[in-house]
């Protein structure tokens, strides 16, 4: 009996002692609110160059269809789809054997014609000998001379279907134009080729390469002023690849465009890249980055920090008794990870970064301070994430 009573009596206690904490959370929960653990920074202000951004793909620097110049059998294929070639290299060969007797056969003719014109020429010398002789008449003079002429003209015909043969001899071996890579659906030994129609492939080459994009209007006439003043807008661009990481190599503007599309509205580019590596392929994505002009003393605030309410963008701003400020803000252009902020800001503000969802006007937040680094503006942490 005394173990029961022993068991009760702490029962009991126990009980008491939780219903005094319970008094004690709710208490608590209607006194002073909870802080609410949030992520600020000062409001950056620098001089800050603007940086445009395109939608560009991967071209090669020169491209064409290889195609036979004359008809005839594929004999020999000697590389392989997708290899690179050298200019010069041969990569086909067409049947020969026509050719090569149509050029024995015109190496004969010239041979006659040129014996021919030699009998002519040494007549004619003779004729003018016997001419100046009274030996024979003018008639019989003009006449040997005329043969000799007929028979340079034939030796000057023959000369120009040995070297038509020659050429002909020629394109049975068909070479690569210039350096650069082969496609994989190139022709294959024993298809028939039709002189200037059938495509055996194409080749592209590799280095350097055209990256194409579009500017409109307003932004391509901001990039021009700036170009006129420093050149960097058209002759430092960067490229982004399509996994994040940054080309290694700057290119600049090659080609420009005649003029602005009527239909798009937009102005066509090309940049010029050097490709050492081979790394850019055509066809390959790739977001052109062009500086422009540099807004001095600029406002900035990290992309992360803006909230959107009705079509407007807002900011958080932390007050000195910690609690939190709706303003609204007008914002610009995006720098890396940052906004600048156009109207709003005076730029000795601090802002909430990273908890926005979770703070209202007016809420008490505890502010833990963060520095621009830890945005991860850098290409470098960019390129390895």
């Amino acid at each position: 009996m005394k173990a029961k009573k022993a068991l009760a009596g702490a029962l009991a206690a126990g009980f008491v002692f939780v219903m005094a904490g319970c008094g004690q959370q709710e208490q608590k929960a209607g006194g002073q609110p909870q802080a609410t653990l949030v992520k600020t920074m000062q409001v950056i202000q620098r001089d800050t160059p603007l940086t445009y951004d395109f939608t560009g793909f991967v071209e090669a620097e020169r491209e064409m269809e290889l195609k036979a110049q004359v008809n005839g059998q594929i004999m020999q294929k000697y590389f392989k789809g997708g290899d690179r070639v050298v200019e010069g290299q041969t990569l086909y060969t067409v049947d020969q054997r026509t050719y090569r007797a149509n050029l024995l056969q015109a190496e004969a003719a010239l041979a006659n014609a040129k014996a021919a014109y030699s009998t002519a020429a040494l007549d004619a010398e003779r004729y003018e000998t016997l001419f100046k002789q009274d030996a024979i008449s003018k008639q019989m003079l003009d006449n040997a001379l005329s043969l000799r002429d007929q028979t340079a003209a034939a030796v000057a015909a023959q000369e120009a279907l040995l070297e038509t043969a020659k050429i002909n001899m020629s394109e049975t071996n068909l070479t690569a134009p210039f350096t650069g890579r082969i496609d994989t659906t190139a022709m294959e030994v024993g298809n028939y080729v039709v002189a200037g129609q059938t495509v055996l492939g194409k080749i592209s080459n590799t280095d350097p390469v055209f990256v194409k994009f579009s500017v409109a209007e307003p932004e391509y006439l901001r990039l021009s002023k700036a170009a006129g003043t420093n050149g960097a807008a058209l002759d430092n661009l960067t490229i982004r690849l399509s996994d994040g990481s940054l080309y290694e190599v700057t290119g600049k503007v090659a080609e420009v465009n005649r003029g602005i599309s009527d239909a798009t509205g937009t102005l066509t580019i090309k940049a010029l890249f050097d490709n050492p590596n081979r790394r850019l392929l055509p066809g390959m994505f790739a977001h052109v980055q062009a500086v422009g002009d540099t807004v001095a003393n600029a406002t900035l605030v990290p992309q992360r920090s803006i909230a959107e309410l009705m079509y407007k963008k807002f900011v958080y701003i932390v007050g000195d008794d910690n609690k939190v400020t709706m303003r609204e803000v007008k914002i610009g252009k995006p720098v890396g990870k940052m906004f600048i902020v156009e109207s709003g800001l005076t730029g000795s503000e601090t802002i909430v970064v990273e908890g926005t969802g979770k703070v209202a006007n007016g809420s008490l937040v505890n502010p833990q301070p963060m520095t621009e680094a830890d945005l991860d503006t850098t290409d470098e942490m960019v390129a390895n994430k």
